[in-house]
C-alpha cells in the first residue's frame, strides 16, 4: 500500500513540472507560426505592392504619351494643327546678292533744241508721271518756247537743269521707275550647270519674301569667277531700294511625297522624333520615321497617316507639359 501510494506522488509531481514545459512548448511554436504567417502576410503585400507599382508604372508611361488640352486653352496659347497629306518637296540652291535699278527701264531725257531754261517744273528726287512737264525751254532759232516732258513714270533721278541754264545736247533729267527692281544673285562655277534663265526663286529680304522667276544669265568681264542672274523684283508698294542685300533660293528640283508634314512641327521626346497628333482635347506624342526634307518640309515614311491632324504652332508647349507630367510621377 505504501509503494502504491509513493508511485501515485511520484506521478503527480512529474505532472507538475511537465505541464509549463508543454506550455511553453506550445506557445513558442504558436508565435513560431503566427511569426511565419506574418512573415507570409508581409511577402504577400510587397509582392502585391510590386504588381501595383509595376501596374502604375505602366499607366504613367500611357500619361507621358499624352496631354489632355481643352479647344479653349488651345486657342489661348496658339496650338494649331493641320491634316497630314501629300506634298511636293522643293530642292534649292541658295545664292546672294543684292538689289539694283533695272538699266533697261531707266531714261535720260534731253532738250529737242538747243535754248535757255525759262521754267523748272521737277526736282531732284521727285515722282512724276507719265506727260508731267519737267522744263521749259526758249528756242535760240525761233524764240518759240516748248516744254520737256517725260515719256514715264518713275522718280528723278538727276537733274542738270537750272532756270536760266542752257539747254544743248546734254542730258537734262534722267527718270527711273523704281517699282520694278532687280535682284543680281552671284552664281559660281559650282552652281552654274543647275542654273537657268526661267526658273522660280525665292527672294529673302530679311523683311519679307517674293516669288519671282530668273530673268536672264549675264556673264561678267572683269576675270570674275561668277556670273549674274538677274531677277526682276515687283517693288509697287516702294518699301525696296537699290543696294540692298538678299538672298536667293533658287528653285532646282521637285519632288512628289505622298505624306509630308512641316519640319516646324518635329519635337525630339525620349530620343525620338515626334509629332503631337491632335484628335478632340487630346493630344498624342507619335514616333515618326522621317525622309526627304526640303528644309521646310519633310516627307513622312512611317508613324502618320494621311487625314490625321498634327500640331504645327507651338508643339513645344505640349511637349513641356509633358515632361513636366512625367517629372512629376517620378517623384
Amino acid at each position: 500500500m505504501k509503494n502504491v501510494n509513493l508511485l501515485l506522488i511520484l506521478a503527480s509531481l512529474c505532472a507538475m513540472t511537465s505541464a509549463p514545459m508543454l506550455a511553453a512548448q506550445d506557445t513558442h511554436e504558436h508565435e513560431e507560426n503566427a511569426e511565419h504567417q506574418n512573415h507570409e502576410a508581409a511577402g504577400e503585400h510587397e509582392e502585391g505592392e510590386h504588381e501595383e507599382g509595376e501596374q502604375h508604372g505602366g499607366h504613367e508611361e500611357s500619361e507621358s504619351a499624352h496631354v489632355e488640352i481643352s479647344a479653349n486653352m488651345a486657342e489661348q496659347t496658339g496650338i494649331r494643327s493641320r491634316e497630314a497629306g501629300d506634298g511636293t518637296l522643293i530642292r534649292t540652291l541658295v545664292s546672294y546678292g543684292k538689289l539694283t535699278l533695272d538699266p533697261d527701264s531707266i531714261v535720260h531725257i534731253r532738250a529737242r533744241f538747243p535754248g535757255q531754261i525759262v521754267n523748272v517744273n521737277a526736282g531732284l528726287g521727285d515722282s512724276v508721271e507719265a506727260g508731267d512737264r519737267l522744263i521749259t525751254v526758249e528756242s535760240n532759232d525761233s524764240l518759240q518756247t516748248y516744254t520737256v516732258t517725260t515719256p514715264i513714270s518713275g522718280t528723278v533721278l538727276e537733274r542738270n537743269a537750272n532756270l536760266g541754264g542752257v539747254a544743248a545736247e546734254q542730258t537734262l533729267f534722267t527718270i527711273v521707275p523704281l517699282d520694278t527692281l532687280l535682284a543680281e544673285l552671284k552664281i559660281f562655277p559650282g552652281q552654274r550647270q543647275q542654273v537657268a534663265p526661267g526658273q522660280m526663286v525665292r527672294i529673302d529680304t530679311g523683311d519679307t519674301q517674293i516669288d519671282a522667276s530668273i530673268r536672264d544669265i549675264l556673264p561678267q568681264g572683269d576675270d570674275s569667277p561668277y556670273v549674274i542672274a538677274r531677277v526682276q523684283i515687283d517693288n509697287s508698294d516702294g518699301l525696296l531700294a537699290p543696294g540692298r542685300l538678299v538672298t536667293g533660293h533658287i528653285v532646282v528640283e521637285r519632288m512628289e511625297a505622298p505624306l509630308v508634314i512641316e519640319r516646324r512641327a518635329l519635337q525630339s521626346l525620349d530620343n525620338s522624333q515626334v509629332v503631337f497628333i491632335h484628335e478632340g482635347n487630346a493630344f498624342e506624342a507619335r514616333p515618326v520615321e522621317l525622309g526627304l526634307t526640303d528644309g521646310e518640309f519633310v516627307e513622312v515614311l512611317s508613324g502618320l497617316r494621311a487625314g490625321e491632324r498634327y500640331v504645327v504652332d507651338n508643339s513645344y508647349l505640349i511637349k513641356a507639359d509633358i515632361e513636366k507630367s512625367g517629372a512629376e510621377h517620378a517623384h
